[in-house]
């Protein structure tokens, strides 16, 4: 019934944790197809130690990103039902059997997503609830559908959801061109074909709290790419709508970002050009006040970083 497709790279020592969360699903009619993705011995020897369970196989590819991968497995997924679960994340037990219940008592719904939390290597859960750490302070009920415009508006839906086979494939799987937001596009391409989300406002997923700036650069570039490319979906006005408020949002706070950089390295002339940036995305006080400063007195603003620094020491 499930297809579970898990892409290794770079997470060999969290991989047995995720396939122990598969294996440990009490609905017991799953595949798990684990990707090598980039042809680690590791890999190999963890999956390895699951050989006893036929249900268990391995596919190994050169490393061609997680899109290449995750679309390579489901290629050769058998389920009726597909769910993606990174190699350092996990699934609860379950997931797979609260999901496909859902499934069958709305046989009209092509997905069911979930919510998840995040924790540390040390077991640490660092937020209770995915959604709601992504802006979403009431859940209307696994019975409304999801439109696309409450989803670039900032219904967030976690990766880890029981897709069947025919909406993957009215999504087109991973786009291998939109790295960090794969999940997200495949999302809003499924909703504008016409599939019917749902949320199961329960958390049966969980992901591992890693920080990686020059991940977090790529995503805001390419969020603002998927965003401009959903615009081209629709012809409803709140979409388009909702697509315009995002994109000012995420680029006034990649702005700000990288203003904050260029402060930190005393870069004025920089800052100042991204606080500008971000003006025109919106008039807000605090960069109104950066810009006014950064143009009246730029070398106050050295002072200012200097004693900040000397204080930290």
């Amino acid at each position: 019934m499930f297809s579970i497709v898990s892409a290794a790279h770079g997470c060999e020592d969290h991989l047995a944790e995720a396939i122990d969360s598969v294996v440990a699903q009490t609905f017991t009619d799953w595949e798990l197809i684990v990707v090598d993705n980039g042809m680690s011995d590791v890999v190999v020897q963890v999956v390895d130690r699951y050989a006893d369970d036929p249900r268990i196989q391995l596919l190994r590819n050169e490393y061609e990103g997680l899109a290449a991968a995750v679309n390579a497995a489901v290629t050769q997924a058998r389920g009726e039902i597909f769910t993606v679960v990174h190699g350092n994340h996990t699934l609860l037990p379950e997931f797979c059997a609260h999901t496909y219940t859902a499934l069958q008592n709305a046989p009209e719904a092509d997905v069911i997503a979930v919510d998840a939390y995040r924790f540390t290597d040390d077991g640490v859960i660092v937020t209770d609830s995915y959604r709601q750490e992504g802006g979403v302070d009431v859940e209307p009920g696994v019975d409304h559908r999801v439109t696309l415009t409450e989803f670039v508006a900032g219904s967030v839906l976690y990766y880890s959801a029981a897709i069947r086979a025919r909406a993957w494939q009215i999504g087109m799987g991973y786009p291998t061109d939109l790295p960090v937001v794969e999940e997200f596009m495949l999302s809003a391409r499924m909703l504008a074909g016409g599939c019917d989300i749902r949320v199961l406002p329960e958390r049966l997923a969980a992901c591992r709290a890693v920080e990686d700036p020059a991940k977090f650069a790529i995503y805001e570039d390419n969020m603002q790419r998927a965003l401009t490319d959903i615009a081209t979906m629709s012809d409803d006005p709140a979409v388009r709508t909702a697509v315009d408020r995002k994109l000012r949002e995420a680029r006034f706070h990649q702005a700000m970002r990288r203003a904050r950089a260029a402060l930190a390295q005393e870069n004025f002339a920089v800052a100042r050009e991204q606080v500008r940036l971000a003006l025109e995305q919106r008039r807000d006080l605090r960069p109104a006040v950066i810009y006014a400063a950064l143009t009246v007195a730029p070398n106050g603003l050295r002072q200012i970083q200097r004693i900040k620094r000397s204080l930290r020491r």
